[in-house]
């Protein structure tokens, strides 16, 4: 078995305990967002080789950590608005720095706190079907990523985007779509049937339309960032997940889609 499946099933086996323990553990997943969080922004500075960069890496790293911990309250807000006017004092202040340079690092870091924050959120909107909407929106992301890696290797021929992404084929967005909309009806099945025990009616059209867009929202975000990955010159954001590479390679398409899923879930519930 290949290190990329071995981390992609254990992957999903700790989400699935740590929704599942989420009831008893309330901050849990507040913790592990700001982590994942904090480590997708170390990975970005790594790419764009200003790690070492304290007055920029510190204050971006705590930021990002504040809104999965606190919400969002009055602190937070008091620290994104110190936090915008820090980075553009350093565009004034320090002129070795690029404004592009500056404005990659603020939007990647209100990007990836708040989208990531969303899991939280939707974990948040109900007691009781929380942690299965947060599943929803993780499923979408993965299994869209897994079944796009699959069936690209394997059957893809017509390349989707080669000048950013030459080894994503269009096969693969389509086998994406495919295996989003079973695992998403799989997920359904499976929570009304053990956790919910029939108590609510599923619809799933709407849930079919959400794999189905959702899986396509995921493979854009994968393509932004393959794309910022290319204009560094790297393959990856890191190596600590086997067959992955960094945190952010495993978390890019999750940043897209859970916001999208939290919105659609708003408006459109499939319960």
């Amino acid at each position: 078995m290949s290190p990329r499946v071995i981390s992609g099933v254990s992957g999903a086996i700790f989400v699935v305990a740590v929704l599942l323990l989420d009831k008893g553990f309330l901050f849990l997943i507040n913790f592990l967002v700001a982590l994942i969080a904090a480590l997708s922004m170390v990975e970005i500075f790594n790419a764009m080789g200003i790690a070492k960069v304290a007055y920029i890496t510190i204050p971006t790293i705590i930021f990002v950590m504040i809104l999965p911990i606190l919400g969002y309250c009055m602190v937070w807000q008091i620290c994104l608005y110190f936090y915008t006017i820090a980075m553009l004092g350093i565009m004034v202040f320090n002129s070795k720095f690029k404004i592009e340079n500056i404005a990659l690092v603020y939007m990647l870091s209100l990007l990836v706190t708040v989208s990531l924050n969303k899991i939280i959120e939707l974990r948040n909107l109900d007691e009781k079907i929380g942690s299965f909407y947060a599943l929803l929106a993780l499923a979408t992301a993965w299994t869209s990523d897994t079944g796009a890696y699959f069936c690209g290797k394997y059957l893809g021929k017509k390349k989707l985007c080669p000048e950013i992404s030459p080894k994503k084929t269009i096969e693969g967005v389509i086998g994406g779509i495919f295996v989003c909309v079973l695992s998403l009806i799989l997920i359904a099945v499976m929570f009304n049937n053990l956790e919910f025990h029939n108590k609510y009616q599923i619809n799933y059209a709407l849930l079919i339309f959400m794999g189905i867009t959702g899986s396509l929202i995921s493979a854009l975000g994968d393509l932004c960032f393959s794309a910022i990955k290319r204009s560094c010159h790297i393959k990856d954001f890191g190596n600590v997940i086997p067959g992955h590479g960094g945190v952010l390679d495993r978390f890019d398409s999750v940043i897209f889609v859970v916001p999208y899923v939290y919105l659609f879930l708003k408006l459109l519930p499939v319960l």
